[in-house]
């Protein structure tokens, strides 16, 4: 609401400045504000050129008027040529005691007393009080100086009075202590503003004019508010308003020190011109007929300039002289209200506060001014895009740009990929990284490169067992965009199983070659939705750290080196995906695809796994003799099955043991409660209720057991146990069934799948090649400090957040309920992962052959602004710098030149936008012959 407010008061203003602009140049001049002209891009440069050289004059105007004559002007201009030049205001005030009176004075109402004899008044006798009143005059006396001065001023040549006035005042008060003010303030005030920029700017030494200009082609210059010029305008307009801002309050307190009431209308500044206005004229303006000039009233150009859409000189001068008028005006109003030259606060310092105000008035014009150049650019651009960009919505122009960019060979792909064993197998499920914007969530767009290590890597389960796994390995290289410290996303992985399917997930970090370090581990089965929320932080930008160690000892650069290695390498974020089916058929000895549509038995499996923690030998198939070994796949699985039955027959037998003894200790702690439960369940059964008895003569044996071991307590009967299956061999077949066919020949062991199947995108060469991923970020790194010239690009680290969530269904007919996982269920979930790896390994002994690795390396490209104020106030295209920095990304990843990898149709466009990276490339070539 501020804000609404303080707008709509700047543009009161300007509306009113239009106005009289009007009345000064002719209504047929159609002044108007510079946003409602149609104009060039040239024309901002020129408005702001003419708007600092309009408060450039002002000020001029407003030196004379505090007493700097135009000699004076010249020797400071002068100075400044060689040294700097400031202004400088002192003030000194005394307060001496002059005497001590003592007066009588009566209070206004009196007493009369009457006094009468028999009823009859015979006098009147009237009294009043008389009050003795000791009263202190003091004479307050303050001197001002305003001088000039050049470097220090520290010789009496160096300096130059402007103005200085000594006044006094007679103070009262009812007490002698304390005084009024301290007996000496020396300075009470000593104020200084460096104005070398205001004299540099008069380049003409005989007319003192202005000549405020901004170089085009300097490499500071982004647009006509953010260039050098400008900025050092600024810089001095703002030291003048805190200077007058300083002074006029100082000059106003002297009021409160001074009895006499004065008005404050005489030091309004409501009718003060002020000639600084970002206005434009429609059709253009041509030099108009100037105004006798005033005093130090100075020109903005010879006369004779072309007609154009801002302000001529001419017409300038019009506004100054103007500017001049109605502050003469308003000090012969001063003159009028404070006559006589007695006292602290007089005419002179009351036409002071009111330039010293007005001069602070000119500088916030002339920043609304240049400002208002700036809100023109945002304006225009927001039009012409149709709203302000945002940094979700510049990520989704940046996949776009992608497509037209890349060659489809090295195109991005999103971070999104199905866990399959080939392409003829349906997705056990899936595992992306997501970015959520809002409400929607998409997966990430990475440069990705498919690659497979020659030989196995391993990662440690616990102190005594490493497991190894094979499988393709892909890198894949994340370039992320933040404007004013915001990516606007939130960063997650997310892994999806699908209905009777799992598969195992390890987040972590690659630290060599061939190891991987996991952190965190989950199994993902039967609709399971795990969500991991993962967290961003950069380190410094290679140019960033060069700078900070440069000034450190040897020994402090070293140890500042090692740490930001182990930082380097900590942005390989690792993401692990284990299929359990194939890996539990080569722990059985079963054929491929054994247990693709076996659900129950996969289930079954796994339960024994993780929850009784059966070893695997005792469900395997053996291959004990030669013929064993050539068993078909039927024969193998139903072995396997057998040993399935076998164990939980077993489990449930022991299961019923426990429950008996339960039973039992029970009846001998409470015999009458037993007998009174023993006789509900033989109820139920009757009803039909009692699970696992098939018939009503099944039952009856079974409920006289229960009755017996109520009455007597004998030991419960044996459970017959069912028939063992044949170990190893296959059970015979009925006689009706048709003859067995003959064995199949044994299938060879599971191959590596290709990386298509992984469901990532296409590689840069499509072959295996053995790489040091522990090296990329250094590569990478190295790369940035060559062909990043802003250095904007920082290595990114990739962490784990805390707030797990799991989406799950316990049943078919659940619903699907999702949950939060702290600390200790994550914990939990990496045990049941670990112990299920421990299993399907035999402790490490047995590789993992259906795994793929996904390494993730990060960078962030900063912006320091937002989208839209990165394009206006930088006038920088945001597109080619993240363009730039994500083939420098690409390159590297691919290990391919840059030209390599775009179209053939954007080379040229990207070579003159950042020709370092075509130049790199030709010097590595160079190299490399």
């Amino acid at each position: 609401m501020a804000i609404e407010l303080k707008r709509y008061e700047i543009e009161e203003r300007l509306n009113k400045a239009v106005e009289k602009v009007k009345q000064l140049l002719g209504a047929e001049k159609a002044p108007q504000l510079a946003g409602d002209v149609h104009h060039e891009y040239e024309d901002k440069y020129l408005l702001v050129e003419r708007a600092t050289n309009l408060a450039a004059c002002a000020q001029l105007n407003c030196l004379g008027l505090l007493g700097m004559s135009k000699e004076q002007l010249q020797t400071l201009r002068t100075w400044a040529a060689g040294q700097e030049v400031s202004l400088r205001f002192k003030s000194k005030e005394t307060c001496a005691f002059l005497r001590e009176e003592t007066r009588e004075e009566e209070a206004p109402r009196k007493a009369v007393e009457e006094v009468t004899v028999g009823g009859v008044l015979r006098s009147a006798i009237t009294s009043k009080v008389v009050t003795k009143i000791t009263e202190y005059f003091w004479n307050f006396e303050a001197n001002f100086t305003l001088e000039a001065f050049k470097g220090v001023g520290a010789d009496a040549s160096d300096r130059l009075t402007i103005w200085s006035r000594q006044g006094q005042v007679e103070l009262k008060t009812a007490t002698k202590n304390p005084a009024p003010h301290p007996e000496v303030r020396s300075p009470a005030i000593s104020k200084e503003v460096n104005i070398s920029w205001l004299l540099r700017s008069m380049s003409d030494p005989s007319t003192l004019m202005p000549s405020f200009g901004i170089d085009r082609n300097a490499k500071a210059c982004k647009t006509p508010r953010r260039n050098g010029e400008t900025l050092k305008a600024f810089a001095h307009f703002q030291a003048i308003a805190h200077w007058t801002s300083y002074l006029a309050d100082y000059i106003n307190h002297l009021r409160d020190v001074q009895p006499k009431k004065l008005d404050d209308s005489t030091l309004s500044l409501e009718n003060v011109f002020v000639p600084v206005a970002p206005i434009m004229f429609k059709d253009g303006i041509d030099e108009v007929e100037e105004a006798t000039s005033g005093q130090l009233l100075a020109a903005l150009a010879k006369p004779g300039a072309a007609a154009g859409l801002v302000l001529t000189a001419s017409a300038g001068n019009l506004m100054l002289a103007e500017e001049l008028r109605t502050l003469k005006e308003q000090r012969e109003n001063i003159l009028t209200a404070f006559p006589g030259d007695n006292g602290i606060f007089t005419c002179a310092e009351a036409c002071m506060c009111l330039t010293l105000t007005h001069m602070r008035s000119i500088t916030e014009r002339w920043a609304h001014a240049v400002d208002y150049v700036e809100s023109m650019l945002r304006k225009q651009l927001v039009a012409a895009i149709g709203k302000e960009v945002t940094p979700s919505e510049f990520a989704s122009y940046m996949r776009f740009h992608y497509r037209k960019l890349f060659l489809d060979a090295y195109q991005p792909n999103q971070f999104c990929f199905a866990v399959r064993r080939s392409e003829v197998h349906g997705p056990e499920g899936t595992v992306s990284i997501e970015e959520t914007h809002g409400d929607q969530s998409a997966p990430i767009v990475t440069l990705e490169n498919h690659g497979s290590t020659p030989t196995a890597m391993n990662f440690p389960l616990n102190a005594s067992t490493t497991i190894s796994f094979e499988g393709p390995v892909h890198l894949h290289g994340w370039l992320c965009h933040s404007f004013s410290g915001q990516t606007g996303a939130q960063l997650s992985l997310r892994a999806r199983a699908r209905q009777f399917s799992s598969m195992l997930v390890l987040v972590g970090r690659v630290t060599s070659a061939t190891s991987f370090d996991p952190t965190y581990a989950a199994i993902v089965q039967n609709k399971d939705e795990l969500t991991v929320p993962l967290e961003m932080s950069v380190i410094p930008t290679p140019k960033e750290f060069k700078d900070a160690i440069a000034s450190l000892s040897p020994e402090q650069q070293k140890f500042a080196k090692a740490f930001r290695a182990m930082q380097l390498e900590s942005t390989l974020f690792g993401v692990l995906v284990v299929q359990i089916k194939p890996q539990l058929e080569k722990l059985l000895n079963l054929h491929d695809d054994s247990l693709t549509k076996e659900i129950k038995l996969t289930q079954d499996l796994m339960e024994l796994f993780l929850k009784y923690q059966i070893p695997s030998d005792l469900l395997s198939f053996s291959e004990d003799s030669p013929e064993l070994k050539t068993a078909p796949a039927t024969a193998r699985l139903a072995a396997v099955k057998g040993h399935v039955k076998n164990m939980y027959d077993m489990i449930n037998q022991e299961k019923e043991q426990e429950i008996a003894d339960k039973k039992q200790q029970a009846l001998f702690q409470n015999p009458l409660q037993v007998e009174t439960h023993l006789q509900s369940l033989v109820l139920c059964e009757e009803q039909g209720g009692v699970r696992g008895l098939r018939s009503r003569e099944d039952a009856a044996p079974a409920r006289r057991s229960v009755k017996q071991r109520a009455r007597a307590a004998p030991a419960p009967p044996p459970v017959p146990s069912p028939p063992a299956a044949a170990s190893g061999a296959a059970p015979p077949a009925p006689q009706s069934a048709k003859p067995a066919p003959k064995p199949a020949e044994p299938k060879a062991e599971p191959q590596v799948p290709k990386e298509s199947q992984a469901g990532g995108g296409s590689g840069s060469s499509g072959t295996c090649t053995t790489r040091d991923y522990t090296q990329v970020p250094q590569e990478m790194d190295s790369q940035f400090e060559k062909l990043d010239p802003d250095s904007a690009l920082r290595p990114t680290i990739i962490n784990v957040g805390s707030a797990w969530k799991k989406r799950s269904q316990k049943a078919l007919l659940a619903e699907p309920k999702e949950s939060g996982l702290d600390s200790d269920e994550q914990k939990r979930e990496k045990d049941a992962a670990f112990d299920l790896l421990d299993a399907i390994t035999k402790s490490g002994a047995l590789p993992l052959s259906h795994a793929s690795l996904h390494i993730v390396i990060a960078a962030t490209h900063c912006f320091d602004k937002t989208v839209v104020d990165t394009v206006v106030q930088d006038n920088v295209n945001p597109i080619e710098k993240v363009e730039r920095s994500t083939l420098i990304m690409a390159s590297t990843v691919h290990q391919q030149p840059v030209a390599a990898l775009m179209n053939e149709a954007s080379q040229q466009r990207v070579f003159n936008a950042s020709p370092q990276l075509f130049l790199q490339d030709a010097k590595d070539a160079k190299d490399e012959a």
